[in-house]
C-alpha cells in the first residue's frame, strides 16, 4: 500500500511540473519522419533518423522557454516502445501524429493508436482541438499526384473510426525545407510546409499554456481512476488469496471430521462388541462359579 501512495504521490508531482510546460510530442507507426520532422522544426538535428529502429525511448529537447518537443518510439514497433510511447502520451499538450502520405491511407494500427491516444485527454471533441496530422514525403512522386485523394480519405477514416473532427492537417517536406535551408531558397523552404506548421504551433502556444488546469484535472483525474483500479485490483487478487485459503480450511476440516465420525464409528463399534463380549464373560464366569459349588457339593 505504502509503495502505491508513493507512486501516486509521484505521478501527481510530475503532474503539477508539467502544468508550467507545454509538450508537444510526435507519434505515429516507425520511420515516417517524426523525428526528422521535429529536427526541421529545431533547425537542428537532435533526434536519431536512421531508417532502422532508433528511437526506443523518448527524448526531450527543449525548444523555446518550457516549451518541450518530445520524440517517441513508433507505434507498433515493439510492445515495449508503445508502453513508453502511451506514457509519454499522457503529458502532451499537444500531439503531432505523423504519417508517410506515400504509404496511402492510415492503416489500422495507426488508426487504433490514434483511439488510445483520444482516450488520454479529457474528451474527443478536446484532443481533436490538441491533434494535428502532419504528412510527410510529399514530394515523392505518387504521393504528390494523389495527395488530395489520401488527405480526403484519412480524414473520413479518422472521422468514421475515431469520430474526431476539426483537427489540423499539414503536408510537409524535411528534404524540401532541408535543401531550401542549405541553398537559401526561400520559395524551397515555403513550399516545403515546415514553416506553416511552425507558426500555427507558435501562434498557439499562449492558449495551450492557458489549458493546462484543465489538462492538469483531466489528468489527476486519470491518474486517481487508474490508482483506485489498481488498488481494487489487489484488493481482489487478496481477496482471491483469501477465499482460496478459506476454502483449503473448509476442505481439510471436512476431511478431519469425516475422519473424526469414522473413528467415532467404529470406536462404538468396538465398544457394543466389547460390552457383548464382557457380558459373555460374566456369563460364563457365573456358571463356572455355579459348577464349582456343585462340585464342591457333590464331592463331600
Amino acid at each position: 500500500m505504502q509503495d502505491y501512495v508513493k507512486a501516486f504521490q509521484e505521478k501527481i508531482a510530475a503532474i503539477d511540473a508539467d502544468a508550467q510546460n507545454i509538450n508537444i510530442i510526435n507519434a505515429g507507426v516507425m520511420n515516417h519522419g517524426k523525428s526528422s520532422l521535429f529536427n526541421s522544426l529545431l533547425d537542428k538535428n537532435v533526434f536519431p533518423e536512421e531508417d532502422i529502429r532508433t528511437t526506443v525511448k523518448i527524448q526531450v529537447e527543449q525548444w523555446h522557454d518550457n516549451i518541450y518537443l518530445i520524440d517517441t518510439p513508433g507505434l507498433s514497433a515493439e510492445i515495449v516502445d508503445d508502453a513508453v510511447a502511451y506514457e509519454a502520451y499522457r503529458r502532451a499538450n499537444v500531439i503531432i501524429f505523423v504519417h508517410r502520405v506515400d504509404t496511402g491511407e492510415l492503416h489500422k494500427n495507426g488508426l487504433d493508436g490514434l483511439n488510445k491516444i483520444k482516450s488520454l485527454f479529457p474528451d474527443e471533441n478536446f484532443f481533436a482541438k490538441h491533434l494535428c496530422l502532419v504528412l510527410t514525403s510529399i514530394d515523392e512522386q505518387n504521393a504528390s499526384k494523389n495527395l488530395n485523394t489520401i488527405i480526403g480519405k484519412i480524414r473520413a477514416d479518422i472521422q468514421n473510426y475515431c469520430g474526431l473532427n476539426g483537427f489540423k492537417i499539414f503536408s510537409v517536406s524535411n528534404p524540401r525545407y532541408r535543401k531550401g535551408m542549405a541553398e537559401n531558397k526561400t520559395t524551397l523552404i515555403e513550399k516545403s510546409g515546415i514553416p506553416e506548421l511552425r507558426d500555427y504551433l507558435h501562434q498557439n502556444l499562449p492558449k495551450w499554456l492557458a489549458e493546462n488546469k484543465t489538462i492538469r484535472k483531466a489528468r489527476i483525474t486519470r491518474e486517481k481512476e487508474d490508482f483506485i483500479a489498481q488498488l481494487n485490483r489487489e484488493r481482489g487478487e487478496i481477496q482471491s488469496r483469501i477465499q482460496s485459503k478459506t476454502e483449503q480450511i473448509k476442505q481439510r476440516q471436512q476431511n478431519f471430521l469425516h475422519k473424526l465420525e469414522e473413528a467415532v464409528s467404529l470406536y462404538n463399534s468396538d465398544k457394543s462388541e466389547y460390552e457383548y463380549q464382557d457380558s459373555v464373560l460374566d456369563n460364563l464366569n457365573s456358571e463356572f462359579v455355579s459348577l464349582m459349588e456343585r462340585w464342591k457339593n457333590e464331592r463331600y
